[in-house]
């Protein structure tokens, strides 16, 4: 199963700032690998996830949508998201 986690986040995002060392040490960890996405930069990507707020972690699996979260999340609220729970 091939998993990773899109990370729409933004420069200005306050919760943004507050989650991604999280996100950074998940991805340094070799838990799941994060693509960073600034929302600012990627609007089609935006767009064709209809992401409405940030920061927002989408999960894949297999090339597919599969779960997301929104908001700061802490370490244990993502490996959850990333594990089903």
């Amino acid at each position: 199963m091939n998993k990773k986690i899109l990370r729409f986040t933004a420069d200005w995002c306050n919760p943004c700032k507050q989650v991604r060392p999280i996100a950074e040490e998940l991805n340094r960890d070799g838990i799941i690998p994060i693509q960073f996405i600034d929302a600012d930069q990627e609007i089609e990507l935006v767009k064709n996830f209809e992401i409405r707020s940030i920061p927002t972690f989408i999960l894949i699996e297999d090339g597919k949508e599969v779960n997301r979260i929104t908001g700061a999340q802490t370490r244990e609220q993502l490996e959850n998201f990333i594990n089903g729970k």
